[in-house]
């Protein structure tokens, strides 16, 4: 095997975010869930017999990217004397909380995991994952989980497949800058995989409409927004957001455009918008009644309305069950 083309690179989004301390090394803990969307970066690999690992394609990324460290990473464990030639077209917006990065490497070990045919474990894999960033391992884990540690802890969850509005305000955040934002010094509670299966219990006999979900359960809107008529509090809260907004005001903006967006829409707002991971894109979900009328007028899924800011981006995507690739790993 020579090559292997258009391997897919999947976006996640995360349905809450709750930051619950720090470890000595400076790494933040946490309690998130984690799906993939179908807005895909898309990977080449092209073997190379000389052992040499590098990017090519004309793109604005610099050549020592999470792409070529992966490689590099899993050439060295292996003592592999193939190279690759990786070329990275990007569709996935950066410092964006989808993941795209760490998406993007995760391929990369997984083709090369077949192109090079090394046959490492799952386990093997997530190893070496983690070693480039806390985000990384679940592109191998490849189902969607309930995530704690500092994101490597991973308990597989079956989700819903619903619509996700997903919208970039053309900026991105520092996930470091982010994360600086935290007042820890407050004992944080952790939450119980129990409750959050409980809520998507509910969701899901609502039709993932929120007739059926908990209002009760209203989180304190972290911006100062005014709650959005008839829609309901997504399980949890973004313990990122409040900071994120501060650094970058647009993520506050993409956050009321939306809500307008699908609040003028019958049935098009039924959960509050919230950012994904350290932002700088938010999400919402979309009633897939909706979705047609959106399509239709030629903004969302491919781009934005026109009325909104020049540079924003946005999609329609749909969640997904689990990995495109999850059947290229062994157990």
């Amino acid at each position: 095997m020579r090559a292997l083309f258009n391997l897919p690179a999947p976006a996640k989004i995360n349905w809450f975010l709750h930051i619950t301390g720090r470890r000595p090394d400076g790494y933040h803990t946490l309690q998130t869930v984690f799906q993939f969307i179908d807005w895909n970066d898309a990977i080449d690999l092209i073997r190379r017999d000389d052992g040499v690992i590098r990017r090519i394609g004309a793109d604005d990324l610099p050549q020592d990217d999470l792409c070529v460290r992966a490689a590099r990473l899993l050439q060295e464990f292996t003592g592999c004397r193939s190279g690759v030639d990786i070329h990275l077209r990007k569709s996935i917006p950066q410092q964006a909380g989808l993941g795209g990065g760490s998406s993007d490497a995760a391929t990369v070990l997984i083709g090369l995991n077949r192109l090079w045919r090394l046959d490492l474990s799952r386990a093997d894999l997530m190893s070496l994952a983690l070693q480039l960033g806390a985000d990384v391992p679940i592109f191998i884990f490849g189902r969607n989980a309930w995530a704690e540690g500092v994101g490597e802890k991973l308990q597989a969850i079956l989700l819903p497949t619903p619509w996700f509005a997903v919208v970039h305000p053309g900026r991105g955040l520092s996930t470091g800058a982010v994360f600086s934002t935290l007042d820890l010094t407050t004992p944080r509670a952790e939450a119980k995989i129990a409750g959050f299966a409980e809520w998507l219990g509910k969701f899901c006999e609502s039709g993932g409409q929120g007739q059926g979900a908990d209002r009760g359960m209203n989180v304190p809107d972290e911006l100062g927004f005014s709650p959005a008529k008839g829609a309901s509090p997504l399980w949890g809260r973004n313990d990122l957001q409040p900071g994120a907004v501060a650094l970058e005001p647009e993520v506050a903006r993409a956050m009321q455009a939306v809500r307008a967006e699908l609040d003028r829409r019958p049935s098009g707002l039924r959960f509050e918008v919230r950012m994904t991971g350290s932002g700088s894109a938010v999400f919402a979900l979309v009633d897939a009644s909706v979705v047609q009328g959106l399509q239709d007028e030629g903004g969302l899924p491919a781009g934005v309305p026109a009325s909104w800011p020049a540079g924003w981006r946005g999609r329609l995507c749909k969640g997904l069950r689990e990995h495109p690739l999850q059947h290229w790993i062994q157990a």
